[in-house]
């Protein structure tokens, strides 16, 4: 069990209280832990994790040059 630390408190890490910032536009968003590690090739410091719109314009820009 992995957990968070806060002035004494225990946090439970759970699929709807993990942020990040979305390394394009800044937008903070909700990720779920779960999907990134399930590669088994996770770094949580060296992840970024892109917001849905990012995500979408990131692959849209990857089609137009291929």
């Amino acid at each position: 069990m992995f957990y968070l630390k806060h002035e004494g408190k225990k946090l439970d890490i759970r699929e709807d209280n993990v942020f990040t910032v979305c390394p394009i536009c800044g937008k903070e968003h909700t990720v779920d832990l779960h999907d990134i590690l399930e590669g088994g090739e996770a770094d949580l410091y060296g992840t970024a994790v892109y917001c849905p719109d990012c995500a979408k314009q990131r692959m849209q820009d990857k089609a137009e040059k291929s």
